[in-house]
């Protein structure tokens, strides 16, 4: 069941905005609750992100395609249509610590860079309300040259409004930079 609107704008496909597939090779990570988003000129257009006291997002760095997000709709006839968001990572690094920080991440949000052209929409925000929640983490040393998945996604029943939540802050360059300064 959809909530009735009407279409509020033309959407046009063309040759000069051509998708591609893939996300670029660092993702922003940050705990759900220390958040705040300031919301733009749309309901999931977001124009700036701000972390609570000593917070700080981490980098996931990866190579190639070992790091995946998206979405997905999840429909029923008695509730509006909502969306699951879902980010994977497989990490290289074998320290105590990044293991244990791996193994209890849990409630965060993830913004990732698409392959896109450098314009609003290259952005986007994964678990804006709910949280990423880990589902899974597998590991087989014989398999992937032993490289472990890790998958967040979001909660049953706490599934989000849009499948995407854009961060755009007036250029790429200045929404670049507003995500590293959030590493400080």
């Amino acid at each position: 069941m959809g909530c009735p609107a009407t279409i509020a704008r033309a959407l046009t496909n063309s040759c000069t905005d051509v998708p591609s597939a893939g996300l670029e090779l660092v993702a922003y990570m940050f705990d759900r609750l220390s958040a705040t988003f300031t919301i733009g000129a749309s309901a999931n257009l977001v124009s700036a992100i701000a972390l609570s006291g000593v917070v700080v997002a981490y980098k996931a760095t990866a190579v190639k395609r070992e790091a995946n997000a998206g979405f997905d709709m999840v429909t029923a006839d008695n509730i509006p249509d909502m969306f699951t968001h879902t980010f994977s990572f497989q990490p290289y690094e074998r320290s105590a610590a990044a293991i244990k920080a791996m193994d209890e991440m849990d409630d965060i949000v993830v913004v990732v860079e698409i392959k896109a052209p450098k314009t609003e929409g290259k952005f986007v925000i994964l678990g804006f309300n709910s949280g990423l929640h880990r589902k899974s983490a597998s590991g087989r040393y014989n398999d992937n040259y032993g490289i472990p998945t890790y998958e967040f996604g979001t909660r049953d029943g706490e599934a989000e409004v849009y499948s995407r939540y854009v961060f755009w802050n007036t250029d790429y360059a200045t929404t670049k930079a507003a995500l590293e300064a959030l590493l400080t």
